[in-house]
């Protein structure tokens, strides 16, 4: 139900520019903007994900994953929250995540590549 993450995927894969594209209305500055704004926020809050994780606190472990799950969206990083949204959905369920720290890790990863990857094509 929940499949380990496979790094040996296309990067560019991560970021759906036609989304991105759609929300920003083609403005490079509303763009660069909205890189920024999740850079930050990616600091904090894959940092909350990690300690709220660790402590075992898994009602503050949903709300950092649902929080984060908005800036992932707001970049384009459609299928990384979508992932989210199913460990989210699972803890919601009160169901036990499998490797839920190990998943975490990986998408952790894969949101930064992410980042690097918008971030280079500014």
């Amino acid at each position: 139900m929940y499949p380990a993450m496979n790094n040996s995927h296309d990067e560019t894969s991560l970021i759906d520019f036609a989304y991105l594209q759609e929300i920003t209305g083609g403005d490079a500055e509303l763009k660069s903007e909205l890189i920024s704004m999740f850079e930050s926020e990616t600091v904090i809050q894959l940092d909350s994900i990690r300690t709220n994780c660790k402590a075992g606190d898994l009602d503050m472990l949903k709300q950092s994953i649902h929080k984060y799950r908005s800036s992932l969206f707001s970049v384009g990083l459609l299928n990384t929250a979508a992932k989210y949204k199913e460990i989210e959905s699972a803890l919601k369920r009160n169901e036990t995540v499998p490797d839920l720290a190990i998943q975490l890790a990986d998408l952790e990863l894969e949101s930064n590549a992410g980042l690097e990857i918008l971030k280079s094509d500014q």
